[in-house]
């Protein structure tokens, strides 16, 4: 385990993504994601946890939750994010949270970091590529497969 902030975490995530619009989710906005937004045009908003479900805001580009997640309601908050249809999500976690939670909504484990919170681990969900390509979901494995662009029925 390695003894990296979450800013060191943070700043690559962003230079990957770039995003022209950025939720930040919690109470304030770190100065790394300050600095890469000055740097890279980027509008920034902060979001309070009541503002998530307010459907008049527009939908960002990402979405990065400042304050670690630690418990069953901050869980919840990262599961509106996801289900705004927001393209990419940053989250640091707390280790007593079940990574199986995030898991079950899609997000997928990165590395661990130190914060004054303690030990985090950080959790990237990407609308893009959370749900892999399946083998089997193709005409070639339905039923009747050497009927297929046969009939019209």
């Amino acid at each position: 385990m390695s003894a990296l902030s979450p800013d060191a975490l943070i700043a690559p995530w962003l230079s990957e993504r770039k995003p022209k619009s950025l939720w930040v989710v919690g109470q304030g906005t770190p100065p790394v994601i300050q600095d890469f937004a000055t740097a890279n045009d980027t509008a920034l908003t902060e979001i309070k946890a009541n503002m998530l479900t307010d459907l008049s805001l527009p939908v960002p580009m990402a979405a990065i939750c400042v304050d670690p997640i630690l418990g069953e309601v901050d869980l919840e908050q990262v599961g509106i994010l996801r289900n705004r249809l927001i393209t990419d999500i940053f989250c640091l976690v707390s280790q007593q949270i079940p990574a199986e939670a995030l898991y079950a909504l899609g997000f997928r484990r990165g590395e661990f970091c130190v914060s004054q919170a303690g030990e985090l681990l950080s959790f990237h969900y990407a609308l893009a590529t959370y749900n892999h390509t399946r083998a089997w979901n193709n005409p070639k494995f339905w039923a009747n497969p050497e009927n297929w662009n046969k009939y019209w029925w």
